[in-house]
């Protein structure tokens, strides 16, 4: 899969560019302000995140990896799909996307297409358990607690045992061995 481009800006459309790579054009469909910030015969570098199905192979683009970390969990939500997610990170800044979630608003997603105020609560319903329940955060740090979870949950523990004492186990260890095992050792002392 394709994970990061970086190349010229060949032509720019309505809702994708066409970005030379080594003599390729890669059509790849980036948020709105990636779009308007592009320039034709300019350099330019996304992540991105690959969306491969029978009939389709689409590349989305995105600027941080925050971006691109948010779009992949929104992506993962059932109901949620590639255009609708785009369009939430085209509307709104991250940080302004993980404060809706955390606080539980709904209307904030008012306005964007094809997500309706059903999906909107499931969006956040669900990113909610993925992203925790902190304000101030980073992607890559909930890109961690998400792996700390699904590990926990492997070996038998309950959403509701792991998601109190989340803050204190990520917080322990270098790395994700170190910090489940942490969980295994003190999950259920308290």
């Amino acid at each position: 899969m394709i994970g990061y481009l970086s190349g010229e800006v060949f032509e720019i459309f309505e809702n994708y560019i066409l970005l030379l790579v080594n003599g390729v054009g890669y059509k790849i469909y980036p948020t709105k302000n990636c779009l308007e910030g592009s320039q034709k015969g300019k350099k330019a570098s996304y992540y991105i995140t690959s969306i491969i199905k029978e009939d389709l192979f689409d590349l989305y683009g995105f600027e941080s990896m925050e971006d691109k970390n948010l779009f992949d969990l929104m992506i993962n939500i059932s109901g949620i799909g590639p255009r609708t997610a785009i369009a939430i990170l085209s509307k709104f800044k991250v940080k302004d996307i993980v404060t809706a979630v955390t606080s539980g608003n709904a209307e904030f997603f008012s306005g964007i297409p094809r997500l309706g105020k059903k999906n909107a609560q499931k969006l956040i319903i669900e990113l909610k358990t993925k992203l925790g329940d902190l304000t101030p955060m980073s992607l890559v740090e909930s890109q961690e607690k998400m792996e700390i979870i699904d590990a926990l949950k492997s070996l038998g523990y309950q959403e509701h045992e792991i998601m109190p004492r989340l803050g204190e186990i990520s917080s322990m260890g270098d790395t994700l061995e170190l910090k489940i095992k942490y969980a295994l050792k003190n999950l259920g002392k308290k």
